[in-house]
């Protein structure tokens, strides 16, 4: 592989574009020391592009470099002083990227094989699960008589019919078929996603809705009157279908409401976060709430509370959208929201020791990675994890 390639690969792993094969063909590389030298010299490019020094982060230098250390000291043996200083120079600069860039910091346990020996979550209590698998497809159905259908281990095909409207699951989306109904059918069922869970529908009127772990939708049998309403909790990104005699309107339980006519458009409105956020990915959508209304063209953020109703005219779009891309996205994502993430997507619970600071993250993961993987990179910076018995995690300092 020759230096450009081998670059393009680390840059394809900071960015969390790397396929699984490509992440096995990089820790293969690094094996090889040539590698790591290249290794050091693109973690130094990318230090002075940061300006920063491993000054800024003592403890996390100091932590990898002790690991460093002792994976050299038990299986490295034969090399050589000045071998060793070179791996731990390296590993010292790598430290400041990583605290930076996150998604680095699962590349370090490549060069000692992802020992476990000085990180926290090797000392788990006796009984605790080896392994927390990340979140799947899956979610509950419920009909407008009230019965329900859990629909994580159905394969495809019908699941119900409604007055003629046939119900099917196909390729792991639910689909409404009313080709062959002409009852008009009054009702509504609902759609909801327990932790740990995220599913992807297509309304009776077409528009394709994905919802995030935690989350829920509300929605008519059949698309009556003068408009198509739905009401949300949770996050959920929608692709709208159009019908300019119909808006397409998006209720949320603090009375924000999104009207379209055919767009595509993300709606965060967890309980606990601070704003309900409706970013616009294409088309156009009027947002509104008692305080007033605002229209969005495609890149901009509405931001929503009980007393305001606000833009952010330059949204990160791929941010916004990660969880439906299969990705944790940290960029400037306080300690706090990261864990909110990985509550809902992993189906845990968080508690804080005292003296846990807010720290900022920077970087991308995969979200198929287990629980345990994901902390190993967050450890990289100044935070340790403890997992109990109960699916609990504990922060601490």
């Amino acid at each position: 592989m020759t230096p450009d390639q081998f670059k393009q690969l680390v840059d394809r792993y900071i960015t969390g574009d790397c396929s699984a094969e490509e992440q096995e063909q990089l820790k293969w590389l690094l094996e090889d020391p040539a590698y790591i030298e290249q290794l050091a010299t693109i973690m130094d490019q990318q230090l002075e592009q940061l300006q920063a020094t491993d000054s800024d982060f003592p403890e996390t230098t100091s932590r990898i470099q002790e690991a460093v250390v002792a994976r050299i000291s038990n299986s490295q043996a034969e090399e050589t002083e000045n071998q060793k200083r070179g791996i731990v120079y390296m590993i010292r600069k790598w430290a400041v990227a990583a605290s930076i860039i996150a998604a680095l910091s699962v590349l370090a346990f490549f060069l000692f094989n992802k020992s476990s020996d000085t990180s926290p979550l090797a000392q788990q209590p006796t009984g605790e699960p080896s392994t927390i698998e990340a979140g799947k497809d899956g979610a509950i159905l419920t009909l407008v008589d009230g019965s329900t259908v859990v629909l994580d281990s159905m394969g495809n095909g019908l699941v119900t019919t409604q007055n003629g409207t046939k119900v099917l699951l196909r390729n792991g989306q639910l689909v409404y078929d009313q080709a062959n109904s002409d009852v008009v059918i009054n009702g509504y069922n609902s759609m909801s996603t327990p932790k740990g869970r995220q599913f992807k529908m297509v309304l009776p009127d077409g528009t394709k809705v994905w919802l995030n772990a935690a989350s829920s939708i509300r929605y008519p049998i059949v698309f009556t009157g003068n408009d198509r309403k739905v009401d949300i909790t949770g996050e959920a990104y929608f692709e709208v279908a159009k019908n300019k005699n119909k808006p397409f309107i998006v209720a949320t339980h603090s009375g924000t409401e999104i009207e379209v006519l055919g767009t595509h458009f993300n709606i965060n409105s967890y309980d606990n976060e601070e704003t309900i956020n409706t970013t616009l990915l294409e088309g156009s959508v009027r947002v509104s709430n008692k305080e007033g209304r605002i229209v969005l063209t495609p890149g901009q953020q509405a931001q929503s509370t009980n007393t305001a109703l606000t833009v952010k005219k330059q949204v990160n779009v791929a941010q916004v959208m990660a969880w439906k891309n299969g990705q944790f996205d940290f960029n400037n994502a306080s300690l706090r929201e990261v864990m909110r993430q990985l509550e809902r997507w992993y189906n845990i619970e968080v508690e804080y020791a005292p003296g846990v600071k807010n720290y900022e993250f920077v970087g991308k993961m995969d979200r198929e990675l287990s629980l345990q993987e994901v902390l190993k990179g967050l450890e990289m910076s100044e935070v340790r994890f403890e997992i109990t018995n109960e699916r609990k995690i504990i922060v601490k300092p």
